[in-house]
């Protein structure tokens, strides 16, 4: 069996994603590797043509920054009590593009993530962040499935 020393796990705090990391701990902590909780964030914001720039104050993108680096963190806590090596990571940009960017700079051998499931007109106008990664990223891809998701199919 392959051993993965370094697993990128990227988390949305959804259900989904928090099946990912239990996958994703459970893999690490079976082979001794290294998890990094990515979570990437696009910013809120609109430049419309007649009214200028439309969105969040700094303030406001302070504190939701905030409450992100929190929720990261208290994800990795409770991974990390199992005894495994984890850190964090929370960048701003186009979610696919900054997990399978992050999946090179890191040195990720293995990327564990879960799937909304989206279909129809839904995942037509949305697309998959989930889709993507696998299409373009560089290492392994292990794409999970939330229990409700599965049953659902």
């Amino acid at each position: 069996m392959r051993r993965y020393e370094k697993i990128l796990c990227p988390v949305d705090f959804s259900p989904f994603s928090k099946a990912a990391l239990e996958e994703a701990a459970a893999l690490a902590k079976g082979m001794g590797s290294k998890l990094c909780l990515l979570h990437a964030y696009q910013n809120p914001a609109y430049v419309l043509p007649m009214s200028g720039y439309v969105g969040p104050t700094a303030d406001m993108l302070g504190r939701m920054r905030q409450q992100i680096d929190e929720e990261l963190n208290a994800m990795a806590k409770e991974v990390q009590e199992l005894g495994i090596e984890t850190e964090t990571s929370c960048i701003e940009g186009v979610p696919f593009k900054v997990i399978t960017e992050h999946a090179v700079e890191w040195g990720a051998d293995l990327i564990v993530m879960g799937t909304h499931g989206r279909t129809g007109l839904t995942h037509a106008l949305t697309g998959s962040v989930a889709e993507r990664v696998v299409r373009l990223a560089e290492c392994p891809v292990l794409i999970t499935r939330h229990a409700a998701e599965a049953e659902a199919s």
